[in-house]
C-alpha cells in the first residue's frame, strides 16, 4: 500500500464493502488520508486488513467500544476509545476486526519511505521504528487537531489548498518522528530567510492565492527542505506561509469591496477563496464582521 490508500482501508472494518460505508481520499505529499463513516451494524465476520511496510493512525471522531480484534490471527485485548483517541498501527502486522455500531474515522497512512524519506531530506539519524501498541487508545493533542483540521478537507478535496495538505503531511511526520520514534528526532534552531529568498517565497504565494502550490515548490525556490523553510518563513514574517497567503487574501478582498462594486461571490473567487462562505468565515475570524458589513461602513 504505497501512495494513496486505495478501498484496502475501507475493508478494515469487518464487511469487504459495507452499504453503508462512505469513504474519501486524500493525497497529502507522501502520506496518504482517508474519511470513514459507515454503520457497521451489519458486520459478522472479521475481515482482514492487508499488510503493507508503513504505518496506520486511525483518528476516532466518535466513540468506538471495544470490538473483537486479532493480530497476526491472534486474539489481542481492544479498548474502548473516545472521541479524539486514536489506534496506532504497524501494517507489517495483519490485523482483522469486526466493527459493529456508527463508526466515523479519519485514517493516515505512512509509509516506511516516507519516514526514510523525510529523514533524508533533513539530514537526520535514522529514528528507527515507530512505536505502535495494538489494541491501545492513544491520546495526542496534536494528533487530534490535526484531524480535526483534515476532516472538513475531504468534503471537497478538489477545492483544498495544497498548501494546506502539504502542511498536514509536514506536521505530522515531524510530529511522529519527534514523539513517536525510537530514537526520537531532535529539532535544530533555524534562522531566518536571506532576502532574496523571502521575496521569491513572496511573489510566488502571491501568484497562487487559491493556494494551489505545495510547498515543496516553494521549498525548491529557496534553495531549502521543506521544513526548513517552513521554520525559516516564519521565523522572518512571524507567520507560515498559509497564515501569510490568508492576510494577503482578506487584503485583496478588502480592496475589492471598496473599489468595486462586484458581489461577494465574486470577489472570493478572485481572491482564492473556495466559495462565498468560505470567504465569509476567514473575513470574520480576522475582522470580526461579514464582508458585506465592513463594505457598508466603508463606504458610509
Amino acid at each position: 500500500m504505497s501512495g494513496k490508500l486505495g478501498q484496502r482501508l475501507g475493508r478494515f472494518v469487518g464487511l469487504d464493502q459495507p452499504p453503508t460505508l462512505t469513504t474519501r481520499y486524500l493525497q497529502l505529499a507522501e502520506i496518504s488520508g482517508s474519511r470513514h463513516c459507515w454503520d457497521g451494524s451489519e458486520a459478522a465476520a472479521p475481515v482482514r486488513m492487508e499488510t503493507s511496510n508503513g504505518y496506520l493512525l486511525c483518528l476516532q471522531r466518535r466513540e468506538l467500544p471495544a470490538i473483537p480484534y486479532w493480530v497476526n490471527g491472534k486474539p489481542v485485548s481492544m479498548m474502548p476509545l473516545n472521541r479524539g483517541q486514536f489506534l496506532f498501527l504497524d501494517l507489517n502486522e495483519e490485523h482483522a476486526s469486526v466493527t459493529r455500531g456508527t463508526v466515523d474515522c479519519v485514517s493516515m497512512y505512512a509509509p516506511r519511505a516516507a519516514i526514510r524519506q523525510f529523514e533524508h531530506e533533513h539530514d537526520m539519524k535514522s529514528v528507527g521504528e515507530l512505536r505502535t501498541a495494538n489494541g491501545v487508545a492513544f491520546s495526542d493533542n496534536v494528533i487530534r487537531h490535526l484531524g480535526a483540521c483534515l476532516a472538513p478537507a475531504f468534503e471537497r478535496p478538489e477545492t483544498t489548498s495544497r498548501l494546506f495538505v502539504d502542511y498536514i503531511a509536514l506536521a505530522l511526520l515531524t510530529h511522529l518522528t519527534t514523539h513517536y520514534a525510537e530514537n526520537p528526532a531532535v529539532a535544530r534552531p533555524i534562522g531566518g530567510l536571506a532576502p532574496w529568498q523571502e521575496r521569491r517565497a513572496k511573489e510566488m504565494l502571491l501568484a497562487h492565492l487559491d493556494g494551489k502550490i505545495g510547498l515543496d515548490e516553494l521549498a525548491r525556490a529557496c534553495r531549502l527542505s521543506r521544513s526548513h523553510f517552513a521554520r525559516a518563513f516564519k521565523a522572518t514574517t512571524g507567520s507560515s506561509p498559509l497564515q501569510w497567503l490568508l492576510g494577503r487574501r482578506i487584503e485583496r478582498a478588502q480592496e475589492l469591496l471598496v473599489n468595486s462594486e462586484l458581489p461577494i461571490e465574486q470577489i472570493a473567487s478572485r481572491c482564492g477563496f473556495t466559495d462565498q462562505s468560505h470567504l465569509t468565515r476567514s473575513f470574520v475570524k480576522a475582522m470580526n464582521v461579514t464582508p458585506s458589513h465592513w463594505r457598508r461602513l466603508r463606504l458610509a
